[in-house]
């Protein structure tokens, strides 16, 4: 669950904006935390490239936008079990809109120190994280659970399946909770190497075999199959429930 997000200066550390939805820490100590840990960065590391940090039970996930000579440092600081592929996206649009809204001279060499004009963009904030609760409406996720059904009555190769996004939202899924973690890594792997969507991956391990296969840009379909099922069955199995999963979504 998200705790706060922090919109502030790289170089000076001043804080633009922030949005707290639990009062954990001290917001002015946390901000000067960050940015202490952005200067290490560059200073030290030399480089800009700060993506996320553990600390205890939480994470912060990172994102910079170079401005000229100067840079804005945007966070979210959530709990460490959060979805870090949901995170990211949420934080890169917070980023996006953020740059779009407010003129970029009155963020850096204009910059009077006056934020109160920067309240405003708590709406984009919450539209931003509303946009992303509800993706499939309830009347359609029972006709998908229907398929599902009717997955595990057609073969008996068939293990356990899940609907996911492509940044790893379970949207319905009977999977074994380790099996979920094992696939929400890779999506997370694959995200953090560029690879934003996953369009096909079938793979042999020792749980079974696992296939994903992008039903679009936004959901992937995903059914874990027994060790003894033909390759090709599994192939084909797939690509008949990815399609009607996307004839019902899409």
């Amino acid at each position: 669950m998200i705790k706060n997000i922090f919109i502030q200066k790289g170089n000076t550390g001043e804080l633009i904006f922030y949005k707290a939805y639990e009062d954990l820490f001290n917001i002015k100590l946390t901000s000067g935390f960050l940015g202490a840990i952005f200067s290490f960065v560059k200073q030290t590391l030399k480089t800009e490239k700060l993506s996320e940090i553990e600390v205890g039970p939480f994470k912060f996930i990172f994102e910079i936008a170079r401005i000229r000579s100067d840079e804005l440092l945007f966070a979210i600081f959530a709990d460490r079990g959060d979805n870090l592929v949901e995170l990211r996206n949420q934080l890169r649009e917070v980023k996006n809109q953020f740059l779009e809204k407010f003129d970029l001279d009155s963020l850096t060499h204009n910059f009077t120190g006056e934020i109160t004009k920067f309240n405003d963009f708590e709406k984009n904030i919450e539209n931003i994280l509303d946009n992303s609760k509800e993706v499939i409406s309830y009347e359609v996720k029972k006709d998908i659970m229907k398929v599902f059904n009717e997955l595990h009555t057609f073969s008996v190769f068939v293990v356990s399946s899940a609907l996911l996004t492509q940044t790893g939202r379970v949207i319905i899924s009977n999977l074994d909770p380790n099996v979920l973690s094992e696939i929400i890594r890779l999506l997370e792997g694959r995200f953090i190497s560029g690879n934003y969507k996953v369009k096909e991956l079938i793979s042999l391990e020792d749980f079974g075999i696992l296939s994903l296969k992008g039903i679009d840009d936004h959901f992937i379909s995903v059914i874990l199959f027994k060790e003894n099922c033909p390759f090709e069955t599994s192939l084909i199995i797939t690509k008949k429930f990815s399609q009607r999963l996307k004839d019902l979504i899409t």
